[in-house]
This record gives C-alpha cells, sequence and structure tokens, in this order.
C-alpha cells in the first residue's frame, strides 16, 4: 500500500506530553482541593512496572460510539469528524494546544462545520490543583460559561498551578467571566462534579489515555500537543477524505511518524 511519509523528529517540548502511570483514582473527593490524589500503582516484584509500548489502542465499534459521553462539545454535532479530548487545566503542553493548536482548528475546522470537539477531563495525579480546576470549569459550565473558563485556566496557569491558594484565583477568573459567584461557590463547596470527573477518568484509561492532552479523531488514537500544520491539519484532511492515516511515536527516540494514505 502506498503512503506518504512524513517524519518529523520532535524534543519534549513540542510533541508534549504529560504521563500519568496508572491514573485510577483513589479517595477523589477528599484531594480534591489539597495534595495530588493517591494512585494504585503498578507493580512488578515490588518495582514500579516499565512504561508500556507507545502503541495506539484500537477501539471497538461500542467504544468509539461511547466516547463523547454527555461531556462539552463545540460545533455541530453532525459533523463529519469528532474529536474527542482528554486533557488536565494543569498540564502544561494542555495548555500549549489550547494556545496553539485549537484556535486554528475551531477557525478551520469547527466553525465551518466539519469538526465536533468533546472535552473530557483527565486530571494527573502528578497535577495537584488540576481537580478543583476541572471542577470550576463544570461548576462554570452550570452558567453556559465553560469555554470561558476553559481558556482562562489555561492561559492563567502560571498564577494557580501550584499556588496553595488557587481555588480565590478561579473564584477570581468566574468573577471576570461573568459568572454569578453566589451559585458558583455553592457548586464549588458541595463538589457536585467529582462525580463526572471521576467518570471521566475511568473512561479515559478504560480507552488506553494515560497522558495527556490525549485525542480521538473519529475514533482513532492520538497523544501529545502536536503541532497544527504538521500533524492536526493533515489528519484532518485526511478523515475528511476518507483516507486512512496512523501516528507512530517510538518511545525512545521520541520520533513520530505521520503515514497518509494516498
Amino acid at each position: 500500500t502506498p503512503w506518504i511519509i512524513s517524519t518529523f523528529l520532535l524534543l519534549g517540548m513540542i510533541i508534549g506530553f504529560s504521563v500519568s502511570q496508572v491514573p485510577y483514582v483513589k479517595n477523589l473527593s477528599a484531594n480534591m482541593f489539597g495534595t495530588a490524589p493517591q494512585v494504585l500503582l503498578p507493580t512488578n516484584g515490588g518495582q514500579q512496572a516499565a512504561p508500556a509500548p507507545k502503541k495506539a489502542p484500537i477501539l471497538t465499534e461500542a467504544q468509539i460510539k461511547a466516547l463523547p459521553d454527555d461531556d462539552i462539545a463545540f460545533g455541530d454535532p453532525t459533523a463529519p469528524v469528532t474529536i474527542v479530548e482528554f486533557s488536565d487545566f494543569q498540564c502544561p503542553f494542555c495548555g500549549s494546544f489550547a494556545a496553539d493548536t485549537l484556535p486554528s482548528i475551531e477557525e478551520q475546522y469547527i466553525k465551518t462545520g466539519k469538526v465536533r470537539l468533546i472535552y473530557r477531563d483527565y486530571p494527573l495525579s502528578i497535577h495537584p490543583q488540576a481537580i478543583a480546576a476541572a471542577h470550576a470549569a463544570e461548576c462554570a459550565d452550570e452558567q453556559d460559561k465553560f469555554r470561558e473558563m476553559h481558556d482562562k485556566l489555561f492561559s492563567g496557569q502560571g498564577e494557580w498551578a501550584g499556588n496553595p491558594k488557587a481555588l480565590e484565583v478561579f473564584e477570581k477568573y468566574a468573577k471576570a467571566i461573568g459568572v454569578k459567584v453566589t451559585a458558583y461557590k455553592t457548586c464549588m463547596d458541595e463538589k457536585k462534579y467529582l462525580s463526572e470527573i471521576q467518570k471521566d477518568m475511568v473512561d479515559g484509561t478504560a480507552v488506553g489515555v494515560r497522558a495527556t492532552p490525549a485525542f480521538f479523531i473519529n475514533g482513532k488514537f492520538v497523544e501529545g500537543a502536536l503541532p497544527f500544520d504538521a500533524y492536526f491539519k493533515p489528519i484532518l484532511e485526511a478523515e475528511l477524505a476518507g483516507k486512512k492515516w496512523e501516528v507512530i511515536e517510538d518511545p525512545v527516540t521520541n520520533r513520530t511518524t505521520l503515514n497518509i494514505e494516498k
């Protein structure tokens, strides 16, 4: 089968992804506003298991159908391409995707009716404020302000990530985007969406997510904050044209190859 092969050697800050070892979280509620959640780590004779090869998971039709769940969606529900993103508001590479790649996807594909993007939470255990940030976005969504909070959280990472007063920063963002603060604070105090966040994490783990950002493009897996022009644009164009494609990543060299069928 003839292929067009584009190979790019990208350093960690270009491809970038944040890795979670085993993201199934215990005691999620107790850790929401404090330290990183407790995780169940894989073991091998008392030692942490070696990293698995970076092989894209292959989903069943049922798994693909269930991916969107009932989460936040941008774009036409009838768009021919659906991207399901698993993301972490405290992940710097997720922030890079939001700043550098998402605007182009939005302008060229979402606003033109070609792509629908669904956002799902996947706060990593290495990011202590990530669950609280995800919850802040969910509470803002109650007032139809998810996207505004999404943008504030990512653009303001340097202000709240690692900040013990992150909750105060989130409330400041809520005020800035026009959220009714009393309702927002009640939502946060009640931890109303913790089960929703946990479900996203469990669902992501079940389909092979282990790092952020992670994407399923019409059910096909892509991992990392890959550049728009070199990866996302040709992938989306291939999907729209009905062409086969695959992204292969070598975990040792970080060499990522995009193969597109002629």
